[in-house]
């Protein structure tokens, strides 16, 4: 009798003041100009955080082939053994805290972060990789930005909390965090792989060479696509804990729209300038012509891309890593590496051939998660989103009563 009470209060409380919301122009602008203002400074963020390694391959490029080769490896394996792991785990936090704010369980924000942190420390400390991929700067940023968390006064209902509360949600917060840190190491490595591939290419040092600089242009771009998701991530995790189904599909079609703009204008960029793009990064002509070759494949890459990390934050917001883990594992393990081998060495495509591999995963992959975005029952997300904030507080009540 006392679980059926239970249950009907949890109901009562997920269902209620389901909000309608009528979509027109005004309604789709006001939501461009507010996910407008959440990207620009994720992307000024995600930006300067990459170009620590970013200006790193330019010096080295510079030098002679050998040492830009030698630098992308050790980034490649950085960035497997460390970045990828911690960061993609850390989008098991937007779905907690975006859908918890959505809700007004603002208190729950300082919980869930403190979660976070304790669980991403025990996973960190258990990697040498992690603990070198960590500078001193990346470090100094990690504290003042816990420093400016704990004092600022735009923290105050969501302050973070260090108390036993927090080690209560850590296997909610792993239930999010694991199949999410797949979903981004999934593509992550899929990319360094063809890194480590090129190695083996005849002419080796010029083909990791032209490669590393590739990927660093197309991953530069992908930070300022990233802020793009995270704020398509905000807004559809806000608006579904706030049961507000039509405003986040709404949240969806601007942050699609920005995406492709954002793609139009970088994509078109590149190509217009991609007989100099190669002088940026090394002063030997093979490097130089080979980028101006491999430029409207970048080009491609980026438009995919851009696409890719909107709907990718759609999916952290609306808490299906999962689905997007089994999505990125047949894009690029099944189409997207194989095709690359392929091409790359059977078919003698060279570094050209790996990459048209990335570009026909990254394909499949915007392809998959736009069906999946399409067909989605906004109103069944905003449901789940209730549940997930509210029926293990008002179990947790229950029990105490």
């Amino acid at each position: 009798m006392q679980k059926k009470e239970m249950d009907k209060e949890i109901a009562e409380t997920v269902e209620e003041d389901e909000k309608t919301w009528e979509v027109t122009w005004g309604t789709f602008g006001r939501e461009l100009r507010k996910e407008g203002f959440i990207a620009a400074p994720m992307v000024a963020v995600s930006v300067l955080q990459y170009l620590l390694q970013f200006v790193s391959i330019i010096m080295v490029g510079h030098l002679d082939q050998l040492s830009l080769s030698s630098v992308a490896i050790a980034i490649s394996l950085t960035n497997v053994t460390g970045f990828s792991l911690l960061s993609g785990m850390a989008g098991g936090l937007e779905t907690l805290c975006g859908q918890a704010f959505g809700a007004g369980q603002y208190h729950k924000l300082g919980t869930y972060t403190c979660t976070a942190m304790l669980s991403l420390l025990l996973v960190g400390l258990g990697s040498k990789g992690a603990a070198i991929a960590f500078s001193m700067s990346t470090w100094l940023y990690v504290i003042l930005l816990l420093f400016y968390a704990l004092v600022s006064s735009a923290f105050e209902k969501t302050r973070i909390t260090f108390s036993m509360e927090s080690l209560l949600h850590i296997r909610q917060f792993f239930r999010l965090a694991v199949p999410s840190a797949v979903m981004v190491c999934l593509k992550w490595w899929s990319c360094e792989l063809i890194i480590l591939l090129s190695g083996l290419l005849p002419n080796q040092k010029l083909e990791t060479s032209v490669l590393s600089i590739c990927l660093a242009i197309s991953t530069l771009h992908f930070t300022v696509s990233y802020g793009f998701g995270a704020a398509a991530s905000i807004r559809v995790s806000n608006e579904l804990g706030a049961n507000n189904p039509q405003a986040a599909r709404v949240a969806v079609w601007a942050a699609m729209f920005l995406s492709v703009t954002e793609a139009i204008i970088v994509s078109t960029t590149l190509f217009f300038c991609r007989h100099v793009l190669g002088h940026a990064f090394s002063s030997e002509k093979p490097v130089v012509d080979y980028i101006a070759v491999m430029a409207p494949l970048i080009c491609l890459s980026v438009f995919m891309d851009s696409l890719q990390a909107v709907l990718s934050g759609i999916a952290r917001g609306s808490g299906w890593q999962s689905i997007g883990a089994y999505v990125n594992l047949g894009a690029f393990y099944l189409v997207g590496l194989p095709v690359g081998v392929v091409l790359g060495f059977p078919l003698r495509l060279r570094g050209k051939g790996l990459w048209i591999g990335i570009v026909a995963g990254s394909v499949v992959q915007s392809a998959l998660l736009a069906l999946i975005t399409g067909f989605t029952n906004w109103s069944k997300q905003a449901k789940r989103a209730r549940e997930r904030v509210f029926v293990e507080r008002l179990s947790e009540d229950s029990e105490a009563n």
